[in-house]
């Protein structure tokens, strides 16, 4: 008695081929009911030699989707990175309101700059008269060091970006070797003045193009912060 071997069911890709032509045969309105994968698909019109109208309209549809996925991709990290950072700094405005006088207002605002916002140097320059010997630079309003700070940040709006040698030593002192790029935000709540300086080793860590909203509002919390808590 013979025995009947059973039908050997090809593997790979041709398998995988026939699958998806007897399923596309089973529902033939797949397409129509997805445009998303209708308008993904690579279908040639042969008119060779000449590219057929419709065919040049399907390629710039489908690289009109990318584009737009690509758009989309982009301002969904954005938004996710503006939530990141709207925590960062609610957390960050809570522990400044809660620390208690000024020397413990500016640990707080160095000690959290540096370690929720990945900063590797952070400087406050504060910038009146009257103003109490702290653990930071404390300048006059007319001292030469203090012009020549409103000399080169005249702008009241964050400045980010890589800074010339002579504004690094400017701001950061003796810490400014090593520094690649930097934020600087001014404080103005008066009688105080003043700026925040951010530095990073890394020369893409805040650049030129990079948005200064939240910066501001950084700038606008820590100088009310730290009015309220200077002597009376």
């Amino acid at each position: 008695m013979s025995t009947q071997q059973p039908e050997q069911r090809p593997e790979g890709p041709v398998s995988d081929d026939n699958a998806v032509a007897e399923y596309l045969l089973a529902h033939p309105d797949f397409l129509r009911r997805r445009r998303d994968v209708l308008a993904a698909l690579d279908i040639p019109h042969d008119v060779s030699p000449a590219v057929s109208l419709i065919e040049r309209q399907v390629a710039v549809l489908s690289e009109e989707a990318s584009q737009l996925r690509g758009r989309l991709d982009e301002l969904l990290r954005v938004a996710r990175d503006n939530d990141r950072l709207a925590d960062q700094l609610h957390r960050f405005t809570l522990e400044l309101l809660a620390a208690d006088g000024l020397e413990r207002v500016l640990v707080t605002l160095r000690d959290g700059l540096r370690h929720d916002f990945r900063a590797d140097v952070v400087q406050v320059v504060l910038v009146g008269s009257g103003l109490p010997a702290v653990d930071v630079p404390v300048l006059a309003a007319d001292d030469p060091a203090a012009l020549r700070l409103w000399e080169a940040f005249p702008d009241a709006r964050p400045r980010v970006g890589r800074l010339d040698r002579e504004s690094l030593d400017l701001v950061f002192g003796d810490h400014a070797e090593g520094l690649r790029s930097a934020a600087v935000v001014p404080l103005d709540e008066p009688p105080l003045r003043g700026l925040i300086a951010i530095g990073s080793r890394d020369p893409e860590r805040y650049c030129a193009d990079h948005g200064t909203v939240f910066l501001e509002r950084l700038g606008a919390v820590a100088a009310r912060v730290l009015r309220q808590a200077m002597p009376r």
